[in-house]
């Protein structure tokens, strides 16, 4: 078999995959909701081992990046998708005794800023308590 029947092939192999993911008119094919169940060790385990099976496979890694591929809790209640956003959120300034929720991407610069936050709330403490 020559180089161009080779190319020609995979061109058309290629042609028809694209074709098949893309569905009628090219539109794009809808997202892949997998239902997992997550109810003890064992479950999370599966399931961890399962996203690295997708995430080793390029076209399913890739299907996970872009939202194409989502995962749904079984016996769950529907919900909307969960927008992901670079920058993270940070609660308001604790009370004493409370906690600091930081989600997102976790930076020194939140970091300080908690920490700031905790501060003042001790103080605002130490000056109820005198």
């Amino acid at each position: 078999m020559s180089e161009a029947e080779l190319r020609t092939m995979v061109r058309e192999v290629l042609r028809e995959a694209l074709a098949k993911r893309a569905g009628p008119a090219g539109q794009a094919a809808p997202p892949t909701i997998e239902s997992v169940r997550i109810g003890n060790d064992a479950e999370l385990a599966a399931f961890v081992r399962r996203l690295i099976q997708l995430l080793d496979d390029p076209a399913a890694g890739a299907d996970l990046r872009s939202g194409r591929h989502a995962f749904s809790l079984a016996g769950g209640t529907p919900s909307a998708p969960v927008a992901t956003s670079a920058a993270p959120s940070v609660s308001h300034a604790p009370a004493a005794g409370q906690s600091v929720l930081v989600t997102g991407t976790v930076t020194e610069a939140k970091i300080n800023k908690c920490a700031g936050a905790a501060a003042t709330a001790a103080e605002q403490a130490l000056e109820l308590a005198a």
